[in-house]
């Protein structure tokens, strides 16, 4: 959906550029990321998009929290918004986002980085499928437990398109051990245009930095 614009961000949240598409169900996907530009970790970071028809008029409203549970100082998350309403989804023609996050009060409610992604294959299907497999290392001195891992997709122009999640196996991982992990994105109306993905680990305990693979075609 091309024309929508965004401009919003308190302090210390950075919001970038974003893309969207109407799926097959009349629902309409925002992606994006933000990015901590402050220097203290933020948590429970939620985005809020206020969408407008033609005359400026609000028609809904939708809110979504960031992919990462805490972003740290630099750290960068991907978010989607869904707006639901089916009804008024074409006559969207902007859109304002704004963002709230809790501050935490000192460095140690940072997550160590103590996980690292070895990436070891991507591939798209004939049914639109983005596949996704690798494998995690525990790198810290204590286990990682409930380890999720966040895809995001890009196209060309370094837009969000898509994001995709997935545990790992297994998903309590012990320090020093690995985890193998699969995923995939199932939006076939985007994922087409993938020309590059990161990926990031995140756990109740750590985190990774972000892995970057640029797909070649």
């Amino acid at each position: 959906m091309g024309g929508l614009s965004a401009k919003a961000a308190p302090l210390g949240i950075e919001i970038g550029k974003t893309s969207s598409f109407v799926d097959e169900d009349g629902i309409m996907h925002l992606y994006g990321e933000v990015k901590n530009v402050s220097n203290k970790p933020l948590a429970n970071v939620v985005i809020k998009g206020s969408f407008y028809g033609n005359k400026g008029n609000l028609l809904n409203e939708f809110n979504r929290s960031a992919e990462l549970s805490t972003i740290s100082p630099g750290g960068v998350s991907p978010f989607e918004i869904l707006y639901l309403d089916g009804k008024t989804v074409n006559e969207i023609k902007n859109f304002k986002l704004s963002s709230v996050a809790n501050m935490e009060p000192s460095e140690s409610k940072l997550k160590p980085v103590g996980l690292k992604i070895i990436p070891s294959n991507s591939r798209l299907d004939l049914f639109g499928f983005y596949y996704i497999n690798g494998i995690v290392n525990d790198i810290a001195n204590h286990n990682s437990t409930s380890t999720l891992i966040i895809a995001t997709l890009y196209d060309k122009n370094g837009n969000v398109i898509a994001i995709g999640r997935g545990l790992t196996e297994p998903i309590n991982i012990t320090a020093g051990a690995s985890a193998a992990f699969g995923l995939a994105v199932s939006e076939k109306l985007q994922t087409y245009k993938t020309a590059a993905y990161s990926i990031v680990a995140d756990s109740n305990e750590l985190s990774s930095a972000p892995t970057y693979v640029r797909v070649s075609r």
